[in-house]
């Protein structure tokens, strides 16, 4: 066998007596030449029916070569030569007049090479096999006979083929069976016979191309040599037709007697009932063989009516076997002894016919076949898998689901829905494709939908691939993120735009980029009459990368935590940075999750924003029952001038603090107003509550009484006769300690920890505010976030940084405390 010539664009040359076969292409993929295989990670098969020579790039010798039953056949273990989205030209010339073709079992393949010359028995073509991976026969046919064959292997270049495909097609089997099947694509998968039953009809189409033939021989040596039987019958004839009579015959005389004469001392019948034995085929043997063909029929014939339904180009020649097969079974269903023979199915006590006869044993084995489906393992039947770009999609919703599963509790138990057409199966787009999961230390519900349809756009039907739907406290909407798949990847190659504009290392597409913005901003909610808001807080692309550290440089890495928008890479061998932002975004808090998304330039115009310097609500005690009754009846609240000195003063909210030891069950804080006027008064001049006292006091005119829509508990520590606080704490705290709270970041920090854990509490003690988390005090000190254990500081941090960045820097916070708890 001769080597091409280094450099050469041909990729393979045979030639034989009769014809010769050149392919050329390109050995590397050119955006993708750093996806490097070894030497023998390819396989390249050649089976022709007479002697070849061979020159193949970058092999020397076959690994096997053989000759039996007259086809010369070759194994060679080469470096992958053919691509996903790469073309090769064919060209077939025939030799001393002979007429050759091309076949391929897929129809465009097939229809890429034709005719290229009038004079002369050449064909030439282009071929690329898409985003479909794996084997690929190409068959030459000489004289109208299949000639040569040569079986390649068709490699991926953004994934790695023996690792992250086959974990691919694994992990997507392991969900849901079978839905990785499709019917006479352009490459195949080897398979083996699994042990389930009631295979899906792509698998048996696979199954029967290969054992037809076989299946035919059954069929023929059963009808050369049938099974058979002697079977008893009884007939009244004529004494001179009698030539076998048993005990049947005797019983019959003695009820006949008209029948039996005395002649010359000898005792003759006129008439009897004689034995007959004659041969039948009628047996539950053959009544089974014919069940399994006229099933098999059936069965083809259901498969061509799906076939012909099929959003595809009809191909001829496939319609032609189908119809082949059942013609041939049909026939020798209906023109030998089975005709005569009611169909039967299998009973349970099987005869020793279909384990050892000639014919039934083989039958019986390829009927098992039919019936069972195929395991991923092997090669012994050729099946084809669906186009890569879908079974990516496939798979990252499926193992989405799998890294929240090992996380949170499962609720909705139909995780995936499949619908068919027939012949295979795919997984159901829109609301039937959906999970839902618990967050157990929140018990805020996760819904992961596969591709829903947002249809109440005012635009365009918008379809992302994968929307996480999150559920929190303390927040009236839900917080929605686009995962899409995207088996795309941009090379970056040195000296396009994307290399000198983006980023020196691959990741998503530019326009995949722009797509994660088209989601975030077509899609939207209306309720009622009220303006159309986003819904969508973030889009991600996920693109078949697997070096997650050096891609944490990326331009579109680092886009997500400035505008929530960017790609994460995401293979069976790649998932950490996809597992990260799970999970920060389902740790986020109501107020983290909007932060993530930025606002429209102007609007920060419109919020309103807490001076957390400003203490201009005064929460004032009570002293007995009766006084909340009269301060609610007059609209006022009276406390001595002594309390607030000038520093506090002006005082714009009164909020009223009911005790339980006044109140008990009712305690807490349920009534505030707006201050109108505060006028220092004596206190015997306070006359709804009368005292004879000279005291100064400030009685507190009040607008209007309003109940908070949720009160605020009593977590009393001691005594207090009054506390300053702001409107934004009295109106979003639950616990009065959350009114002490001084700033932002305090604020921020206290409501991520209240997320997590139930019993976070706010201790005041020596006037220095700290949250007590579990075991650990959390401290505002001197600019810096202070984590105590034990009395000693164990980790510090900016509170500049935690305003800048409050999710990572709150992330980290937790894993400190979570490791000094574990330690």
């Amino acid at each position: 066998m001769d080597s091409l010539h280094t450099g050469s664009n041909e990729l393979i040359y045979i030639q034989t007596d009769k014809v010769s076969l050149i392919i050329k292409g390109r050995a590397a993929h050119p955006n993708f030449q750093e996806a490097k295989y070894s030497e023998k990670d390819s396989t390249f098969k050649v089976f022709c029916h007479e002697e070849y020579e061979l020159s193949l790039q970058g092999c020397a010798e076959p690994s096997v070569l053989s000759v039996n039953n007259s086809i010369y056949s070759g194994i060679y273990t080469i470096v992958p030569l053919f691509y996903e989205q790469q073309r090769y030209e064919l060209i077939i010339e025939a030799m001393d007049g002979h007429t050759v073709a091309f076949w391929h079992d897929n129809l465009n393949v097939r229809n890429k090479v034709t005719r290229a010359s009038r004079h002369h028995e050449i064909w030439s073509g282009i071929i690329n096999f898409g985003n479909e991976i794996g084997l690929s026969d190409l068959v030459i046919q000489v004289d109208g006979v299949n000639y040569l064959r040569i079986v390649i292997e068709v490699f991926p270049t953004k994934i790695n083929y023996k690792d992250d495909y086959k974990s691919i097609v694994e992990g997507v089997t392991k969900e849901v069976y079978n839905i990785v099947f499709d019917l006479l694509k352009k490459t195949y998968l080897g398979y083996q016979q699994s042990d389930r039953v009631n295979s899906s009809p792509v698998e048996f189409f696979a199954v029967i191309r290969k054992i037809y033939m076989d299946f035919l021989k059954a069929i023929d040596m059963i009808l050369a040599q049938p099974h058979h039987a002697l079977e008893t019958t009884h007939e009244v004839l004529p004494n001179y037709k009698i030539n076998r009579i048993d005990s049947k015959t005797i019983r019959w005389l003695e009820k006949h007697p008209e029948q039996v004469v005395v002649s010359n001392g000898r005792i003759l019948a006129g008439r009897a009932l004689a034995v007959k034995k004659q041969v039948t085929y009628d047996t539950k043997e053959n009544r089974l063989a014919k069940y399994i063909l006229e099933s098999t029929a059936k069965k083809l014939v259901s498969f061509r009516k799906n076939y012909l339904h099929l959003q595809r180009e009809e191909d001829q020649a496939v319609i032609a076997q189908i119809d082949d097969m059942i013609r041939n079974i049909n026939r020798r269903c209906n023109t030998s002894f089975l005709a005569k023979i009611s169909a039967c199915e299998a009973s349970s006590n099987m005869s020793l016919v279909f384990s050892m006869a000639l014919g039934y044993r083989d039958l019986y084995k390829y009927y098992l076949m039919l019936l069972r489906g195929l395991s991923i393992s092997g090669d012994v039947f050729n099946i084809s898998i669906k186009d890569l770009a879908l079974l990516y999609e496939y798979w990252c919703f499926i193992k989405l689901n799998s890294l929240m599963k090992d996380r949170y509790e499962l609720i909705s138990q139909d995780i995936i829905k499949v619908q068919g057409n027939g012949l295979f199966v795919s997984l159901v787009k829109g609301r039937g494709s959906k999970v839902k999961y618990r967050n157990p230390h929140t018990g805020e519900t996760i819904i992961l939908s596969y591709n829903p349809k947002k249809m109440d756009v005012p635009t365009v039907t918008q379809k992302p691939d994968n929307v996480l739907t999150l559920e929190k406290k303390g927040a009236s909407v839900q917080y929605e993120y686009v995962f899409d798949a995207k088996y795309r990847i941009n090379p970056a190659l040195p000296g396009s735009d994307y290399y000198e504009t983006i980023s020196h290392h691959p990741g998503p597409e530019v326009g995949d980029i722009n797509t994660m913005h088209r989601y975030r901003d077509a899609i939207v909610y209306r309720s009622g009459v009220t303006p159309f808001e986003r819904t969508m807080f973030g889009a991600y692309v996920l693109f078949p990368y697997g070096n997650e550290e050096e891609y944490r440089h990326h331009r579109f890495y680092q886009s997500i935590d400035k505008v929530n928008i960017g790609g994460l890479p995401f293979l069976p061998s790649a998932t950490k940075m996809v597992t990260e932002m799970l999970d920060e975004l389902i740790s986020d808090s109501p107020e983290s999750a909007f932060e993530r998304a930025p606002l429209p330039r102007g609007i920060e115009e419109k919020l309103t924003r807490t001076d957390w310097s400003v203490r201009d609500v005064l929460v004032g005690t009570l002293s007995n029952t009766a006084q909340l009754k009269t301060c609610l009846q007059h609209q006022f609240y009276h406390i001595p001038v002594s309390r607030l000195d000038e520093n506090s003063l002006p005082i714009r909210y009164v909020a009223i603090y009911q005790s339980i030891r006044l109140f008990g069950r009712d305690a807490g804080i349920r009534y505030y107003g707006e201050v109108t006027k505060c006028i220092p008064v004596k206190r015997s001049e306070i006359h709804e509550i009368p005292k004879n006292s000279e005291d100064l006091y400030y009685r507190l005119e009040i607008k209007e009484w309003k109940e908070l829509a949720k009160p605020i508990r009593p977590k009393e520590k001691g005594f207090f006769a009054r506390l300053l606080t702001n409107i934004f704490l009295l109106q979003h705290s639950s616990e009065l300690p959350e009114l002490s709270i001084r700033s932002e970041a305090e604020y921020r920090l206290y409501t991520e920890l209240k997320r997590l854990a139930n019993h976070t509490t706010i201790n005041d003690e020596d006037n220095e505010l700290g949250f007590k988390f579990n075991n650990e005090l959390i401290m505002f000190e001197n600019g810096s976030i202070d984590i105590y254990k034990d009395g000693k500081i164990c980790s510090k941090y900016a509170i500049e940084d935690f305003s800048r960045k409050p999710n990572a820097i709150f992330r980290r916070i937790f894993n400190d405390i979570c490791s000094n708890e574990v330690n």
